[in-house]
């Protein structure tokens, strides 16, 4: 059985969750909820992927559907979704705001006496990526949020310690 996140680092989650998309992309959350994550294969439309090292490795990713990643990377731009040319302009904008709930969640966990350093985030448009965390010892933990606009699936997902 892979481990989950202390509750006091599942909220600090779901608050940063909650913060960057009231401040940063002005989406306010109907509900922001913890949910199992059963496997390490992330399939979505659009899933943007955060790298980390530091007291553990692992991998912080953010999924959806295209039509809402759309509109969070243009609610972020202060634009319309149908101002957005290309598909590639909507992933910079999405890779942004993964990149902005990975380093708030970062905040809970250097608090819990960790260290974290972030890499680029990356935006995988329809496809699956299979993350390590399916090892003993490993560590993943989600979030659900929903918006008036669509969910997120948002997970944290630790390598086995080694």
């Amino acid at each position: 059985m892979i481990a989950t996140l202390e509750p006091k680092l599942v909220a600090g989650l779901q608050a940063a969750a909650r913060e960057i998309l009231e401040t940063m992309v002005f989406l306010t959350p109907t509900q922001v909820s913890e949910v199992p994550l059963t496997c390490s294969m992330l399939r979505a439309e659009v899933t943007g992927l955060l790298p980390f090292t530091g007291t553990r490795r692992g991998t912080f990713a953010v999924s959806t559907t295209e039509v809402l990643a759309r509109t969070i990377a243009a609610k972020m731009l202060m634009m319309e979704p149908s101002d957005l040319g290309s598909f590639q302009e909507a992933a910079d904008g999405f890779g942004e705001v993964v990149n902005m709930i990975g380093g708030n969640f970062k905040n809970a966990w250097v608090a819990d006496g960790n260290k974290m350093d972030l890499s680029t985030p990356q935006v995988v448009h329809n496809g699956g990526i299979k993350v390590d965390s399916d090892k003993a010892g490993s560590l993943r933990s989600g979030i659900r949020v929903v918006l008036p606009e669509g969910e997120l699936l948002i997970g944290v997902h630790f390598e086995a310690a080694t």
